[in-house]
């Protein structure tokens, strides 16, 4: 049998991984820096491990990991959120399949102006330029401005003055001002194994809470597009997941940016997540099939309630056969709660502040 060890179980994404690694036969262990994490209480997971923030104590989160995988025989580790990079630094010393690709690869897709770069060969990309020798302050609403390494769109800065742009940005050399395209929002979830596609699903992020995070998971699938990321990451020989953010109008399909690690798509994939990272199979998903997660939908937009879409789509936590991770989700609450005053954090940034990887030194 085999063991998986799945990190970043406060994240729906690792719920969903659990899910489907337990259906699949699969012995599945969690493990994440925070107590009270939502997958943790999932009926697919045999143990769940309380780890250091890798961010503050990576040596020791290291070596917790180590243990772990030799104590529990983990035959496969798979990181879900931004512990990935930390992950990525010590690949070869763990004992046990590790689902990312090196770390200066998987940094180079995280830095926003990096990845452009690199990008700019495969897709349509926006004029994308360094804040500390951009000049065209004046058109800076054809612009937008955010950080090199952040995430859920917490900081971007869309349609505001030259003024407000230059007072906001407090380091120019570490953001990035990126022509404004507008279209249809598409963001696109792959898993890959030394360059091979293993899985793919697309979709719109019909609802989102504020910027950032999606919670509608509308499919999409456009054949090009498919052909252009294939491309891509076969070229780059990428191994784990791998994200981006698109925009699609009359002129085609721009990449705005990557993220190399795992995102609200593996929910479109569900069931068929753990035979794309463990069979010789591929899946590409062209179902229409609809998900969400019902109540976030509801603390942020409630008159949802009442729309077709919402009771159509497929809930992603809430499910009648493993009802803890749903029930229990106000712990989790408290936690980040917590985490947010003491911290004097963001609600969002105390979700993510100890494992976020902004490419600092260790």
């Amino acid at each position: 049998m085999q063991t998986i060890l799945i990190l970043g179980a406060r994240a729906p994404i690792a719920l969903e991984m659990a899910r489907s690694f337990s259906a699949f036969g699969c012995r599945v262990i969690m493990a994440d820096s925070l107590k009270w994490t939502l997958a943790r209480w999932s009926n697919s997971v045999e143990k769940y491990y309380r780890l250091s923030a890798p961010n503050t104590k990576l040596t020791k989160y290291i070596l917790e990991l180590k243990q772990i995988i030799s104590k529990e025989q983990v035959t496969h580790l798979i990181p879900t959120c931004e512990e990935a990079f930390y992950i990525s630094m010590y690949k070869n010393e763990f004992a046990c399949t590790v689902w990312t690709a090196n770390f200066n690869l998987m940094n180079q897709l995280h830095n926003k102006h990096d990845f452009i770069k690199l990008a700019s060969t495969y897709f349509s990309v926006p004029k994308t330029i360094s804040v500390d020798t951009f000049s065209d302050w004046a058109n800076s609403k054809d612009y937008v401005f955010k950080p090199i390494y952040s995430r859920f769109a917490t900081s971007v800065i869309i349609n505001k003055n030259q003024e407000y742009c230059k007072r906001t940005i407090p380091q120019p050399d570490k953001w990035i001002a990126q022509e404004r395209i507008h279209g249809k929002e598409i963001c696109v979830y792959t898993v890959w194994n030394d360059g091979v596609l293993k899985a793919f699903a697309a979709y719109h992020p019909l609802m989102r809470i504020g910027k950032g995070s999606s919670i509608y998971f509308e499919p999409y699938f456009d054949e090009h597009l498919f052909e252009q990321i294939q491309t891509f990451g076969t070229a780059i020989n990428y191994t784990g997941q791998l994200c981006f953010d698109f925009i699609v109008n009359e002129n085609g399909a721009f990449v705005l940016e990557c993220n190399p690690r795992g995102t609200s798509g593996a929910h479109l994939l569900h069931q068929k997540l753990a035979p794309a990272f463990l069979t010789n199979d591929s899946f590409i998903l062209t179902s229409a099939k609809t998900f969400s997660i019902k109540a976030a939908i509801l603390l942020t937009q409630p008159l949802s309630l009442f729309t077709k879409k919402f009771h159509r789509s497929s809930d992603v936590i809430i499910q009648y056969n493993d009802i803890l991770p749903g029930l229990l989700q106000p712990l989790s609450l408290l936690e980040i709660t917590y985490i947010k005053f003491k911290y004097n954090k963001t609600w969002l940034g105390a979700t993510t502040g100890d494992i976020e990887w902004d490419g600092h030194e260790n």
